[in-house]
């Protein structure tokens, strides 16, 4: 896989934990510093970013205070304009059942486990990228 490091994106990251949420953010724009980076902290605030703009990819932590990973994903492929756009779902749990049920059950993307690598998780966003365009 070819990653583009100046790819212009547009991506929200997700977690009710300020400081993963900065960490994950910074990671990226220190990759790619053409990406443009939105954050809310739960479900309700995710929601509302996402009818506000567009998203080329969404990073969601799995658990979290007022809402969990699964019920974004849930909400945004029962959507059709957001069905196609890649997610990307981060979590502590490193169990087969956990991973095959989120990609099998809640329809994500790719899956992160605890802790990466900014260059892990940007991987991860791009071929989910390119998963979702060759589709």
């Amino acid at each position: 896989m070819n990653i583009d490091y100046s790819k212009d994106l547009r991506i929200l990251v997700v977690d009710d934990v300020q400081v993963h949420r900065f960490l994950m953010s910074s990671g990226i724009e220190r990759i790619n510093p053409f990406a443009h980076i939105e954050q809310a902290s739960d479900l309700e605030g995710a929601i509302a970013r996402l009818n506000e703009q567009h998203f080329d990819a969404v990073v969601c932590d799995w658990k979290m205070a007022g809402g969990d990973g699964n019920s974004l994903v849930k909400w945004m492929r029962s959507r059709a304009n957001f069905r196609r756009v890649p997610f990307i779902m981060i979590s502590g749990n490193a169990g087969n059942e956990d991973i095959i049920r989120a990609f099998m059950e809640f329809g994500v993307d790719a899956y992160v486990v605890k802790p990466f690598s900014a260059k892990d998780l940007y991987g991860k966003i791009i071929a989910a990228l390119d998963k979702r365009k060759s589709a």
